[in-house]
């Protein structure tokens, strides 16, 4: 019994395949990874690289050189920023410092907490030993938190 179209298309080697279509299109894949460096977007290679968003999907997908070329650029380019980082923080940039403090060490901001809980227990012997006092101060407060 005879094969279907479909089923021989299948059985062909790539290039016998697309014989009749348009050619493949050949992209320079040291720009594919300088793209990557910056971390340009899937949109942005299509628009750089002169073709369709899917054609890029497709690359990235299917095409092993294409995909290393762009993984190896997006490393790299991450790389090279987080050298800059560093080289600010250690030549006195404090924003830097911070930053990556916050990032590789667990540091954060101290919050404010600690004053404010000072502040309620303040109120609460206030209210205690003057309840009267403290109820005609707030009659007199505004909306903005000001007698």
């Amino acid at each position: 019994m005879g094969h279907s179209m479909t089923e021989q298309a299948d059985q062909m080697p790539d290039k016998a395949k697309h014989a009749g279509g348009r050619p493949r299109l050949v992209f320079d894949l040291r720009q594919v990874e300088d793209l990557g460096r910056i971390q340009s977007t899937h949109s942005e290679l299509a628009a750089v690289l002169g073709c369709h968003l899917d054609t890029v999907k497709d690359r990235l997908k299917n095409d092993p050189e294409f995909s290393t070329a762009y993984q190896k650029g997006l490393e790299h380019g991450k790389s090279s920023l987080r050298r800059i980082q560093w080289k600010n923080a250690l030549g006195g940039n404090t924003t830097m410092q911070i930053w990556l403090g916050k990032q590789y060490l667990g540091q954060q901001d101290r919050r404010v907490t600690e004053v404010e809980t000072r502040q309620v227990e303040q109120w609460q012997q206030k209210l205690q030993e003057a309840p009267h006092e403290v109820l005609e101060w707030l009659a007199q407060v505004d909306v903005g938190g000001t007698p």
